[in-house]
C-alpha cells in the first residue's frame, strides 16, 4: 500500500533529494525540524528527545531545535564534521495560499563557515581542492578561506601532497568524485566532498573563474598554458562556494598561484621536531615556536604569522 504523505512531508521530500549528504533543518514556525533519517542521526550527535509527526498514513520520525539556539548546535555538527542544509521559509505564513514556501538559503560545511563561534581564532579555516589530469602527471591544489577572501593554488607532486596537506591542516577537502574509491594520503580530520568530475576540468573550471571575477582572460592572475590542474581546481573552489555560500562567495579575492622555489618547504617531520606550532609533549602543553613570537594584536595578525611559519 502506498503511503500518502502530508503536503508538509512532499514539500521536505523534496528538498531532501536535492541535499541527500546534509543534515536538512527545516524551517517550521520557531524550530528547525529534522525528519527520518536526519531525525534519527540529528537526535543521536545532538543528545535530542526522537519524537515523531503525523504523516498521512503513517507517522514520520522527528527531533527539532529552536531557531534562536541554531548557531550552539551547528557548532557542535561542524565539529563532527557534518554538512546542514538551512532550509528557510521565504514567504509571510499569514500571506501564502496553501503551504509555505521554502528553500534552502545555504549549505554549511567545516570548510565553509563564517560565524565566529565556529571558527579557530588562531588559525585559517581552509577549503582545498584538488585536481589531476586524467593522464596522470602533477596535481592541482588550491586553497580558500572564505572567513579571508583568501584563494591559494600550487601545483604539488603526489609524493609532496601529504606535506601540503599536514601545513594547511584544512576542514574540508573537495574531490572528484572518480577518486571516491581511490587511495591516497589526506588529512583525517578533513571531510570529504565529492564533486562531479566535470567541475573540475580546466574548461569548465576556466569559465567559472572568468565569470566570477569578471574577466575575458585568466593571464593577468599568472596562470600559464600549462596550469590546467591548477585552474580546475581554483574553479572547483569557486564553484562549490557559489553553490553553498553564494553571498559570501562575492568577497572571494582573486588566485594567487604559489610557483616552487618561492617558500622553503617544511616537512612534517621538520615542523614537529622545530615545535612551530604544536609542541613535541602536548600533554605538558610545551612552548612552540609560534608561541614565543607571537606579539600579533588580532587573530588575523596570528593566522598570518602561522602561516608564515609553515
Amino acid at each position: 500500500m502506498a503511503v500518502l504523505e502530508t503536503p508538509l512531508m512532499q514539500q521536505w521530500r523534496e528538498i531532501k533529494n536535492r541535499h541527500t549528504d546534509a543534515l536538512v533543518f527545516f524551517r517550521v514556525g520557531d524550530f528547525y525540524e529534522m525528519f527520518y533519517e536526519d531525525a534519527e542521526e540529528g537526535a543521536r550527535l545532538l543528545g535530542l528527545t526522537l519524537t515523531s509527526r503525523n504523516n498521512g498514513s503513517s507517522r514520520a520520525p522527528l527531533a527539532g531545535i529552536p531557531v534562536h539556539a541554531l548557531d550552539t548546535y551547528l557548532q557542535r555538527l561542524i565539529r563532527l564534521g557534518r554538512r546542514v542544509a538551512i532550509c528557510e521559509q521565504v514567504e509571510d505564513p499569514a500571506l501564502a495560499k496553501g503551504i509555505v514556501r521554502r528553500e534552502v538559503l545555504q549549505t554549511i560545511s567545516p570548510g565553509t563557515v563564517l560565524t565566529d563561534s565556529l571558527l579557530h581564532a588562531d588559525r585559517n579555516n581552509f577549503l582545498v581542492a584538488l585536481a589531476c589530469d586524467p593522464g596522470g602527471g602533477p596535481v592541482g591544489a588550491a586553497w580558500a578561506d572564505l572567513s579571508t577572501g583568501e584563494l591559494w593554488a600550487r601545483e604539488v607532486t603526489w609524493a609532496t601532497l601529504p606535506d601540503l596537506l599536514g601545513r594547511l591542516d584544512p576542514a574540508e577537502i573537495l574531490l572528484p568524485r572518480s577518486w571516491e574509491l581511490a587511495t591516497f594520503p589526506i588529512s583525517t580530520r578533513a571531510l570529504r566532498t565529492y564533486r562531479a568530475d566535470w567541475s573540475f576540468e580546466p574548461a569548465f573550471a576556466g569559465d567559472e573563474l572568468r565569470r566570477r571575477f569578471g574577466v575575458i582572460t585568466l593571464d593577468g592572475f599568472g596562470f600559464r598554458a600549462s596550469d590546467g590542474v591548477l585552474v580546475g581546481a581554483c574553479g572547483g573552489v569557486a564553484a562549490y562556494l557559489a553553490e553553498t555560500q553564494a553571498s559570501a562567495c562575492a568577497a572571494l579575492r582573486t588566485p594567487r598561484i604559489m610557483r616552487s622555489g618561492e617558500v622553503m618547504d617544511l616537512d612534517e617531520m621538520t615542523r614537529r621536531n622545530l615545535e612551530l606550532v604544536e609542541p613535541l609533549n602536548t600533554a605538558s602543553g610545551g612552548a612552540t615556536v609560534l608561541g614565543v613570537i607571537d606579539h600579533t594584536l588580532t587573530p588575523m595578525g596570528t593566522r598570518l604569522l602561522r602561516r608564515w611559519l609553515l
